[in-house]
């Protein structure tokens, strides 16, 4: 029944959406979208845009890209985002003939090279970003896609050498059933590799569940946008906007998993959060380069930035101005890392042993690179101990 009402009243409208966050973590999703454009990577800076280019239907299980946009944009608060649209309303058509994004395969995410036009689709587009819009991609995505196995070994393969030469991760979606199968699962599909980062287990945000590789990479990339885009902080233990998962794991379970290099979502006193801070190739691999996604980000990263800074150099004569030029500008920056403590310290140095005869005859130099990205505290240990001595206070 309708209340009769009278007098002065305030109804709350939901927030609009605020401004994004600039970063200089970008990441590139492969996906589904209602309309627009197939097959061409997107660079999208605002909600609306997206909106206006690729359409929005808000079903998560059907448009893959929405979610997507929603969390980066909505959410996290963070732009730009390359955008590629693999459903083709031409193509993927059921039985009666109607566009069915749901006829999206994981060969159509994967993607190839047509070797008649030489046109790039799905995950092979993600070596036109640099060339299209001079900005490197810092981490791969295709959710839900990405629990398929293939899926996931291609994303590695890109994130491995991107145009080449630069470096990226791959964000992947674990999607086993019972959390004690993640690990086999990653081992009998071969995806123990250090540019991958395993996530396990679903968010709820709003109605809907979201794929953790879409909140990691989104998280991720609004942290290092607070941290002047350096990305040296791990995505681990930081609160996420959901209010519930498919999973809820105690505290030695989702250990468990971190320890296999499968990083769950976890509800601790921050909130809802992924916990661990491990590649998916831990423990196979030990490295820290290899095994700690903090550190792995920050290799790929100042190795990606050692690539464009020298680029201007390819081609000039090799001279010891040269030499001096590099090792003096490059040292400064290092030095710079070390004072914000994004690395505990780093040097820049040119080695006889490094450049033999042989090399610089063709051309050829090399600079060793050494530097330590901090580890992260995985675990902090208070040592309690009962201390008889305070009886004494008896006494006063």
């Amino acid at each position: 029944m309708a209340t009769y009402r009278r007098g002065v009243y305030v109804e709350e409208l939901p927030t609009s959406i605020l401004p994004p966050v600039r970063t200089g973590t970008i990441i590139f999703a492969v996906g589904t979208a209602s309309t627009g454009p197939v097959n061409e990577p997107r660079l999208i800076f605002t909600y609306d845009e997206y909106v206006n280019t690729f359409g929005y239907n808000g079903d998560y299980s059907k448009y893959t890209l929405d979610e997507v946009a929603d969390v980066a944009f909505k959410y996290e608060r963070i732009a730009p985002v390359i955008f590629v649209n693999v459903f083709d309303p031409a193509v993927h058509l059921d039985a009666n003939g109607n566009p069915d994004p749901t006829l999206v395969s994981s060969a159509d995410v994967i993607g190839g090279i047509d070797a008649t036009t030489g046109k790039k689709t799905g995950l092979e587009l993600v070596d036109e970003v640099y060339p299209r819009f001079r900005i490197l991609p810092s981490i791969i995505i295709a959710p839900k896609f990405s629990a398929d196995p293939s899926v996931a070994t291609a994303i590695n393969a890109k994130a491995t050498l991107v145009n080449g030469h630069f470096k990226a991760m791959g964000y992947v979606d674990v999607d086993v059933n019972l959390y004690t199968d993640a690990p086999a699962y990653l081992v009998n599909n071969g995806l123990k590799y250090p540019h991958l980062k395993a996530l396990y287990g679903k968010g709820l945000l709003g109605e809907q569940f979201v794929n953790p590789s879409t909140l990691a990479a989104c998280k991720k990339a609004r942290i290092d946008a607070e941290n002047s885009n350096i990305p040296n902080q791990t995505v681990s233990n930081k609160p996420l906007p959901i209010n519930d998962a498919t999973i809820h794991l105690g505290l030695d379970e989702a250990n468990y998993l971190a320890g296999q290099g499968v990083i769950p979502l976890y509800n601790n006193a921050n909130g809802w959060v992924f916990w661990g801070t491990r590649t998916a190739a831990y423990p196979a691999s030990t490295d820290p380069k290899d095994t700690f996604d903090n550190i792995r980000h920050m290799f790929n990263w100042l190795a990606n930035e050692f690539i464009l800074t020298l680029n201007q150099k390819v081609d000039s004569n090799i001279t010891r101005r040269l030499i001096d030029t590099t090792l003096q500008s490059y040292q400064i920056r290092l030095d710079g890392l070390s004072a914000g403590e994004y690395i505990l310290g780093g040097r820049i140095e040119f080695i006889e042993d490094s450049n033999p005869l042989t090399d610089l005859l063709d051309g050829i130099i090399k600079f060793n690179l050494y530097f330590t990205p901090p580890t992260p505290a995985k675990e902090i240990v208070g040592l309690i101990e009962y201390d008889p001595s305070y009886f004494q206070t008896l006494f006063k």
